[in-house]
């Protein structure tokens, strides 16, 4: 199982937000412990990972030696991933 870690970036994004929609995205996020690369994809040219949820999406980098998921970035899909 992996332990999931968030950034402040994500934590700030996840204040803002009303209670429901943090609750989904929380719920969503640490559902992904156990296998998480069943959920992910992987972002081209990087070696990082993309969730969707809903409408929101998120950036998150995996790092397998530690079983650690670390979410980076939290954000409405449009944008997310500028």
């Amino acid at each position: 199982m992996f332990q999931i870690e968030l950034t402040e970036t994500a934590k700030l994004f996840l204040k803002k937000l009303p209670k429901n929609d943090a609750e989904m995205i929380l719920n969503k996020i640490y559902s992904i412990r156990d296998n998480p690369f069943r959920f992910l994809k992987r972002l081209q040219g990087n070696k990082l990972w993309r969730l969707r949820i809903g409408d929101y999406g998120a950036v998150v980098d995996v790092i397998v030696s530690f079983n650690k998921i670390i979410v980076i970035r939290i954000g409405r899909r449009k944008n997310i991933y500028d």
